[in-house]
């Protein structure tokens, strides 16, 4: 008695084991590479493509391997906030923040907020579509109607702002 189970023309034994393994190894995230397969397995489902009957393993592995890349590139768009903000590391690493960590946190936002609300609203713009959303500079420009140059220097304006704001910090503390 076989014992395969095939759902769409997919043999599941092979999604959950060869196919998830790929993916585990890839992604090295175990709970990232059972819903990059699951992701797999719904574009599968709904994909009109001719190759989804043709090779269905192969066309699988395709969905996956593109999921893969998503996931890459969506986790790359942030950034941690120790980074970001120049966190000491010992505060991450302690289970619960004193009130004056908190409040020098806190204080450190708001001082960025401060800067990034002073600057013109396009170069805000810019900036945010850049930085926070993850567009490319000739994604912004095109979006924007403004030249890539033009793209370049909001960005470097509203870095270097955050800088001499960081150095401030960074001179109080």
């Amino acid at each position: 008695m076989d014992k395969t189970m095939v759902w769409c023309g997919i043999n599941l034994q092979w999604a959950y084991t060869d196919l998830l393994g790929y993916i585990r190894f890839k992604v090295a995230c175990p709970h990232l590479a059972k819903d990059i397969l699951h992701d797999a397995l719904i574009r599968y489902t709904i994909s009109g493509s001719a190759n989804k009957d043709a090779e269905p393993h192969a066309y699988m592995r395709s969905i996956a391997k593109n999921l893969i890349v998503d996931s890459y590139h969506h986790a790359q768009r942030f950034v941690s906030l120790e980074a970001e903000i120049g966190l000491n590391r010992e505060w991450l690493d302690t289970p619960t923040l004193s009130v004056e960590q908190l409040s020098d946190i806190k204080q450190r936002l708001e001082m960025i907020q401060q800067i990034l609300e002073q600057l013109p609203p396009r170069c805000r713009q810019v900036f945010w579509m850049y930085r926070v959303e993850g567009h490319t500079q000739t994604e912004i420009a095109a979006a924007l109607g403004i030249s890539k140059n033009m793209v370049e220097r909001h960005v470097m304006r509203a870095i270097l702002d955050l800088s001499s704001a960081r150095e401030l910090i960074e001179a109080t503390v």
